[in-house]
């Protein structure tokens, strides 16, 4: 006699359970997340005036023409830093609430990879806001005359370098992405070294999107990089293709 039974994964550490207690569980994780934010934000707002003071210096001086502006404007940095300070405990919270439900193969990749792109993000985005902000700021103010004088307003000054964090931040995941995919057997580095002239138009293309204005200038100093983490990114994805199993 034939009997059929129905097996669970036994490597899955999570248990079956009710889903109202799986919101509760959720509720109390956004509540550590958004205490790990507000711990961050008010540490950050202790040094706000050297952070202002610094990213101002490219500039020299800025504006506000509204009255709220100047307020929004350090309340947006001092956020921003947070989150920068409160990002390992948020990584963490989510990472506790979906590893239950992962096997010990689905997780190994995990918690590589999402130390990593923190890590990588904090290196794009300081790239962007210590070397290229600067440089760019110079090289566009370097077009003033005596009757083109910048007046800069901070909540356009700031959005502009808050571009540039971002852009860097989200590019600098390129090679890890190829690396990780080269692994799976998705991404085939052969084909990628192929698509290098592609790759220059349609970097340019999503950087003069993504800019303000857009602005050619600005398009281009990120393009650059960007490129230049496209050829690392070949290379990653040949390193992994050699790792990959048969």
């Amino acid at each position: 006699r034939a009997i059929l039974t129905i097996k669970t994964n036994p490597l899955i550490t999570d248990h079956p359970r009710p889903f109202f207690e799986h919101l509760e569980e959720l509720r109390a994780r956004l509540i550590r997340c958004f205490v790990a934010l507000l711990a961050g934000t008010v540490v950050a707002y202790q040094f706000l005036d050297p952070i202002l003071a610094f990213l101002i210096r490219p500039a020299g001086r800025l504006i506000f023409i509204s009255p709220t502006e100047a307020f929004f404007v350090r309340l947006k940095i001092a956020v921003a830093a947070g989150l920068v300070l409160a990002a390992p405990v948020l990584i963490y919270q989510a990472w506790r609430f979906v590893s239950v439900a992962l096997t010990p193969g689905e997780k190994a990749p995990l918690l590589w990879v999402l130390p990593i792109s923190y890590v990588l993000f904090l290196l794009g985005a300081s790239f962007g806001v210590f070397v290229l902000l600067p440089a760019g700021i110079r090289f566009l103010l370097s077009y003033q005359t005596a009757s083109l004088v910048p007046a800069l307003s901070a909540d356009a000054y700031f959005g502009f370098a808050a571009t540039f964090a971002l852009m860097l931040g989200a590019v600098f995941q390129m090679p890890l992405a190829a690396y990780f995919l080269g692994r799976v057997g998705v991404l085939d580095p052969v084909w990628l070294s192929g698509k290098r002239k592609v790759a220059i138009v349609a970097i340019y293309a999503l950087c003069a999107l993504a800019t303000p204005g857009p602005d050619p200038v600005t398009a281009l100093m990120l393009a650059g990089p960007t490129y230049l983490l496209f050829e690392i990114s070949i290379f990653a994805a040949k390193k992994a293709n050699k790792h990959a199993k048969p």
